[in-house]
């Protein structure tokens, strides 16, 4: 299963307990497949090794982090869609969830849930997709 998981979600998991991070737990099981673009992967890179409070944890944790995010995951572009974000910003992930066929885009962010679903991708919370997950019969 492909998902899209928005930037503030991988970052929460890298410094706390919580749906964040048992999504996370999840991609490193194995079970399901994040997906990428260079925006979206340089905007996680450039928090985590930069910025407050990461700072805090070992250069060497962090660049082990992203390794393992990108390891596995699926990259590629995205395309724009005619469903437009209400912050600006945050749109490239709807974009790469449609472009990459993502079942999902994983967020907390109001203004990308202001959007439900676009095209086959559902947008939810951490712990709505994990409820979801765990109800889905592999």
């Amino acid at each position: 299963m492909r998902v899209v998981v928005d930037s503030n979600v991988l970052l929460s998991a890298a410094i706390s307990e919580g749906p964040p991070f048992d999504v996370v737990t999840t991609v490193f099981a194995g079970s399901i497949t994040l997906v990428f673009s260079r925006e979206t992967f340089g905007e996680i890179a450039d928090v985590l090794m930069t910025r407050e409070p990461f700072d805090r944890i070992a250069r060497d944790v962090r660049g082990g982090y992203l390794g393992h995010l990108a390891e596995g995951a699926i990259w590629a572009r995205p395309v724009p869609q005619s469903v437009k974000c209400r912050d600006p910003n945050d749109q490239v992930f709807l974009d790469l969830a449609v472009a990459a066929g993502a079942e999902y885009l994983i967020t907390g962010d109001d203004d990308l849930r202001s959007v439900d679903q676009i095209g086959s991708t559902r947008i939810r919370r951490p712990r709505e997709f994990l409820d979801e997950l765990g109800s889905k019969q592999f």
